[in-house]
């Protein structure tokens, strides 16, 4: 709730906080991790292709919180502060100049226990969510698809966006 007004105003930028630089595709096997000093965690680590880090107030941050626990399971995600001491934001130049992304490194930057979204170690079903909205894949994925007729290309869509979204 305290965070909603900035989203729905727009007044508020965010970035996702996932990717780092050594784990490629696997994302549960992220090394950032934070843990937790009284009301606040503190947060240690480095993330890579972070889109507009440099424009966003928060990043939805992805860290792990418990060591001992599988991977999936021991992973908290976080509405986290960007403008606060130990974050540096750093521009990734691409080959036409511009740098849309960026590498964003953490050093025991605190963020308040009340910005944890979702449980504690519970990170990755909301880290899932956000990645399917992401993709297009919230409810209103057919909403420009016409709801009946349209012919064959209108088919061919539904059932490739139906066989894709077996897997979620």
């Amino acid at each position: 709730r305290l965070l909603l007004r900035g989203i729905a105003t727009g007044q508020d930028s965010w970035c996702q906080l996932f990717s780092e630089p050594s784990n490629g595709s696997d994302l549960a096997g992220l090394t950032t991790h934070a843990h937790r000093d009284g009301d606040e965690w503190i947060v240690t680590g480095q993330k890579v292709w972070t889109t507009n880090a440099h424009h966003a107030a928060y990043g939805m941050l992805l860290a792990r919180t418990d060591p001992g626990v599988p991977k999936h399971r021991g992973i908290s995600f976080f509405a986290f502060p960007m403008r606060q001491p130990g974050v540096e934001v750093r521009p990734l130049r691409q080959m036409n100049g511009r740098s849309s992304f960026n590498e964003v490194f953490i050093t025991e930057a605190r963020v308040p226990a009340i910005n944890v979204v979702g449980d504690v170690h519970g990170g990755w079903a909301v880290a899932l969510t956000t990645l399917a909205h992401e993709r297009g894949l919230a409810a209103g994925i057919f909403g420009g698809l016409p709801p009946s007729g349209g012919g064959r290309t209108r088919e061919e869509a539904l059932a490739e966006a139906t066989s894709y979204l077996r897997t979620y």
